[in-house]
Order: C-alpha cells, then structure tokens, then sequence
C-alpha cells in the first residue's frame, strides 16, 4: 500500500470515466496493452479486484466502484493543484490575435486591451475590425467577439451580453418632423440605415411585432456612420443602443418611440476548440468576458 502508484490511480479513473480501454489509451496517448498493465499492477498492489474485464467490455467490482469515488477526487484535485502552480509560475506573453465587429471595436475593445497590456505587459495584440465573419483556424485568430447567432458549432463561445437596436434622432429633426410621434408615420420619415430592408420591432407593451418600411435617405454597412449621419439631423436612425449611450446622455440624441426595440442579439467571445488553450488565451478570455459584460450594462 505504501508503494501505490499515482500514474496507476490516475490511469484507472481515466479507464473508468471514458468506459473503454481503447480511448483511454488514446486519451492518455499510449498503447492499449500499457494500460491494461497499470490496472493490472494497480490491482496487485491493492489485492483485490477492481475491474471484471471480459473480451468487449468491463465492469465495476464493489471495491473498485467504492475505490473510484474516492479517487476520483484525489485525481482531480492534484491535477487542479498542478494546473495552478504552473499557471502561476508561467509567463503569460505573446501575440493574440482579437477579431471583432468594426462598431463594437473601435467604441470598446482599445481601452480594454490597454487595460488587460499594463496587468501583462509582455502581451501584445493584433486587432481585425470588421463586419465580415472570419474563419478563426483558416486565418489563425485567438479570440473573436461575435454578435449574432453562432453559426459554427465547433467553437467555444461564452455570451457576455445582448444589443437591441432602438430609434434615435436629434431634437432639431424632431421639430423638423412633428409627424414622428405615431407609429404609423414612421414609414414617411427619412430614415437612415443599413439595407433597402424593412425594421422588425417588439412593442414592449403587448410583445407585439410590428414591420416597419423606412424611407432610406442615406444608406452604410457600418452602424457607427449611421449614429453619425443621425447626429448631422439627416434622419431618423434605428441603431445598436450601445453606440449612442454618450449621445444620448448628453442630449445631443433622443432615443424615441422607448416601446418599441429590435430583437434582442446575443454577444459571444468565441474561441477556437482546443484540448491544449494557452495560457495567454485562458487569462485573455476570462479577463474580456468579464469586463467585456461589465461595459455592456453599464451601456444599456
């Protein structure tokens, strides 16, 4: 009992929550017939039996399963130990590379990525803004901010947040066009936005959907743009209520028709799959989520 090996404990817990010698034995990257040795050994050293084998599959004696449970926590909590000695020893430095929306970057990710730089400062980053969805593995990027329904299931992802879009104008278009207090006006009022496409809002009042066709007088595929051509009194924007907080705020906006929003949208910090997430990556992520949802509600 005194010569008991860890290896051997870790590899019977191992074998017992993967149910198969053949994927422990790829799990742990050594041959099946190693395996079947550490059991062995194991079971010899503690004199008795704790795995009925036969030629398809195994089951739990009485002794292992009591065995087990106990171990399971020893296993684990080394490994946990382990795990925090070397991340606190280790030396979090290197490139990540960060993709996110071009609106969302530009108002929020620089002085958190300046924040995150001075607590490592051996860290440094590559920031890619765009509006086009990017191919995590094919164009080797760490770690993307993504809003929207994910579409490819192969990543982590972690939500922090949500954006709804909301009405907003400046005080000087709203003398202009007294006609924008009914609903039922809106569709004659010039409008600025994104696509030729209708406005699909929720009346918080009743939960109900209404369809609205704007009348697009200025047209971009950036939300930041819109925000600015709604500041100029150019027309009424429906807009991610993040970007206009500091307008709205200062008056310079006025957020309009307060019963009626988009769709609320999910926003996700998405990450590659991987078995082996370096540390720079787990630190980064854990840091972004964070403040990352911090920023968002203090903004909605």
């Amino acid at each position: 009992m005194e010569q008991l090996d860890l290896n051997q404990i870790r590899t019977f817990v191992r074998l017992v929550k993967t149910g198969s010698f053949t994927k422990t034995a790829q799990l742990m990257h050594q041959p099946k017939s190693r395996i079947s040795r550490k059991l062995a050994a194991l079971e010899k050293d503690l004199g008795v039996q704790l795995i009925y084998r036969t030629t398809r599959q195994f089951q739990l004696t009485e002794t292992g399963r009591q065995f087990y449970e106990r171990a399971q926590g020893l296993i684990e909590g080394l490994e946990n130990l382990s795990n925090e000695v070397s991340e606190a020893t280790a030396e979090v430095s290197g490139l990540i590379k960060v993709t996110a929306p071009d609106d969302m970057g530009v108002k929020n990710l620089p002085p958190l990525l300046d924040e995150f730089s001075k607590i490592y400062p051996l860290v440094y980053f590559e920031l890619q803004l765009s509006q086009a969805y990017i191919d995590l593995v094919k164009e080797s990027v760490d770690v993307a901010i993504r809003v929207g329904t994910l579409k490819d299931s192969s990543l982590r992802a972690r939500k922090v947040g949500s954006v709804k879009n909301i009405f907003v104008a400046t005080p000087g278009f709203l003398e202009r066009y007294r006609s924008w207090e009914e609903v039922s006006q809106l569709s004659h009022l010039p409008f600025v936005g994104m696509s030729g496409k209708g406005i699909e809002v929720v009346r918080a009042s009743d939960s109900k959907k209404l369809d609205i066709k704007p009348n697009y007088v200025f047209r971009a595929n950036n939300p930041g743009a819109l925000v600015e051509f709604a500041l100029l009194g150019k027309g009424l924007a429906f807009v991610p209520e993040f970007l206009c907080v500091d307008h709205l705020r200062s008056g310079r906006l006025i957020h309009v028709h307060k019963n009626l929003r988009g769709p609320e949208v999910p926003i996700n910090i998405v990450t590659p799959d991987q078995k082996e997430v370096p540390l720079k990556i787990k630190k980064f992520t854990e840091f972004i989520a964070k403040r990352l949802k911090e920023t968002l509600a203090s903004q909605s």
